[in-house]
């Protein structure tokens, strides 16, 4: 991996790849996302072209005492070191911004991802409820 940059509309194509989603909405959701101040999107980057991609969401709420959090999301890589380097930016980027929390969101069905996690100091420590609207 040679490097971590904001992803550009030109990404579509790769971030499909990545989702294995339509293309229309993704390509939506990337505008959206480009131009919200406190969502970075990033793509990792190497010889062969796009090869993992990265969320990180900024908030700020009353919760947890009015702190500044992180939500890190969305990390699709086509290897494991892409998804190393991108967790390893995720944590950077949102101590960067001021995060006193930071959230990880994904699945917890397979558990090689909660140990892999684990090595990056993060704890299965949130249970929350989803709706589907």
């Amino acid at each position: 991996m040679d490097v971590i940059r904001r992803a550009r509309a030109t990404d579509v194509e790769a971030l499909v790849r990545l989702f294995g989603a339509p293309g229309a909405p993704l390509a939506a959701a990337l505008q959206e996302l480009m131009h919200t101040p406190h969502v970075t999107l990033v793509v990792a980057e190497d010889d062969n072209g796009v090869a993992g991609t990265a969320q990180l969401t900024v908030l700020r709420g009353l919760a947890w005492d009015g702190a500044t959090r992180g939500l890190l999301e969305g990390i699709r890589a086509a290897r494991r070191g892409v998804t190393s380097a991108l967790l390893t930016w995720g944590i950077d980027e949102a101590r960067r911004r001021g995060c006193t929390r930071l959230h990880l969101d994904s699945g917890l069905t397979r558990a090689e991802l909660r140990d892999f996690y684990a090595r990056f100091g993060f704890q299965h420590s949130y249970q929350g409820f989803t709706r589907s609207l």
